[in-house]
Parts: C-alpha cells; structure tokens; sequence
C-alpha cells in the first residue's frame, strides 16, 4: 500500500536536478542513442561519474530545482499519478544538455521500489518556453514517464516489444496511458486543457521509421493520447481496464 507519506517523499521532497554529467564524449553519444526508455547497462552511462557508475542501492545527488511554485505544482501531479498506477517510482531533474530528454528506468537510482523518471533540465526549460500550458506539457510528459512505469510493473514491456524491430508499440502504449491520465484530468477539472497532451506527444512524434529508437509518427502518438483520453473520459474505465485496453490499442499498431 502506498500511503500519502510516501507520495509526499516520492514527489516533492526528490524533485531535483542531477549533478551527474560526464561531459565526455562518450556520454554525449550515447544520450543520442537512447530512447524514452533506458536499459540498466544505459542507465549505467547516464549517470557515471568518474567512471564510476551508481550502483542499485546509491542515489545521485539531488539539489532544488529553483522553483519552488514549479516543484510544488508538479508534486501534485506526481501524485495523481500515483494514485492512478498505484505506483512509486523516484523522480528527479538531471543534466541533460547532450541531447534534451526524459527517461523512465526500472533502475532504483533514486532508491525508489518502482525504479525512476529523470526530467533533462534542458528539455524543462523547452517545456517552460511552451506558448500555452506549459504546465501542462511538462505534466504530458511525466504521464508518458508513468506509462512507462506501468509497464515496468505489470510487466508489459517485454510483451510489447517482442519481435519488434522498433520501440513504437512501448512508446504508443506509454501515450495511451498519459491521453487515460489527461481523460482523469478532465473528469476532475472540466476546463483541464487536455488537447495539450495530444500536441505535445505530436511534437515529439518522429519519421524514422528505420531507426530501433522509433516512437511513432506525430499523428500516430496524437492519435494514441486521443484514444487514451476516450477511454477515461467518455467510457469511464478503470486504470486497470485502460492498461489492457491500451495494450490492444498497441499491439495493432
């Protein structure tokens, strides 16, 4: 059971920013190749320092964000997503001027049992420079980070990506999950600006259809947070029930 205490610990209290770049040119090549998601041997990289790697027990160091109204805001959406997944993965901002991104890895580096997003400082800063919502992409972006930790613990990933030349179906189901989250929204505050999660996964869509790395066509990773979305606000499912269904939806793909 995850207790209120342990939401408060695992979002507002760890958000941060990890003093751990390399600044090698090792690092910056391999931050290129990585996708949403990270192997233990990738996450390895990510946060070696000195050669050095964290191990499973150790945490990076975390200091504040600077934003204090930032931190506060994105605790209660960590929450909510808690709540939604019933799970309890670590969350910090790192170092991420190589490549902008964010990372879901089932690695405890933050000494969480549901192992950890990582938010690029860079790619807040893009988020934050955003016309409108800019909360609201930055909340689309940690839904499809707790997609991916859905997976991680349902055991989902292998299953999606079996045979697959291409990490999409992981990706598109991640963007399912996040639409189901932006539907929850929705249900809770009707002038939630949920069209923000469908631009936002549309922007970060690509045509690299060749790559491993793929995650979708832009109006494919739209389409999926459209379909999540229904799910939770016009069908009314459970998370348990937009887990599956979210599966279907991406196995198809």
């Amino acid at each position: 059971m995850i207790t209120r205490r342990d939401i408060a610990l695992g979002g507002l209290l760890t958000i941060g920013w990890l003093a751990a770049s390399c600044g090698c040119g090792a690092h910056a090549a391999a931050l290129h190749s990585f996708g949403c998601t990270l192997t233990d041997d990738e996450a390895d990289a990510v946060f070696a320092l000195g050669g050095t790697p964290f191990g499973p027990g150790d945490s990076p160091t975390i200091v504040g964000s600077g934003d204090r109204e930032l931190d506060y805001a994105l605790a209660q959406t960590l929450s909510r997503l808690t709540d939604t997944w019933n799970v309890l993965p670590g969350f910090a901002y790192f170092d991420d001027s190589a490549a902008p991104n964010a990372f879901a890895t089932q690695r405890r580096l933050l000494a969480r049992e549901d192992g950890s997003i990582l938010f690029g400082r860079r790619l807040l800063e893009r988020c934050l420079r955003a016309r409108e919502h800019p909360d609201v992409v930055i909340s689309a972006v940690c839904a499809h980070e707790f997609g991916h930790i859905a997976q991680y613990k349902h055991g989902l990933s292998k299953r999606l990506q079996a045979g697959q030349p291409t990490v999409k179906r992981v990706e598109l189901h991640a963007d399912f999950l996040a639409g189901f989250f932006a539907g929850l929204r929705k249900l809770e505050k009707p002038d939630f600006p949920a069209a923000v999660y469908a631009t936002t996964q549309y922007g970060f869509g690509d045509y690299r259809s060749d790559s491993a790395r793929h995650h979708g066509r832009p109006e494919e990773r739209a389409d999926a947070i459209v379909k999540g979305f229904e799910v939770a606000f016009r069908d009314r499912c459970t998370p348990a029930e937009a887990l599956a269904i979210g599966m279907r939806y991406a196995m198809a793909a």
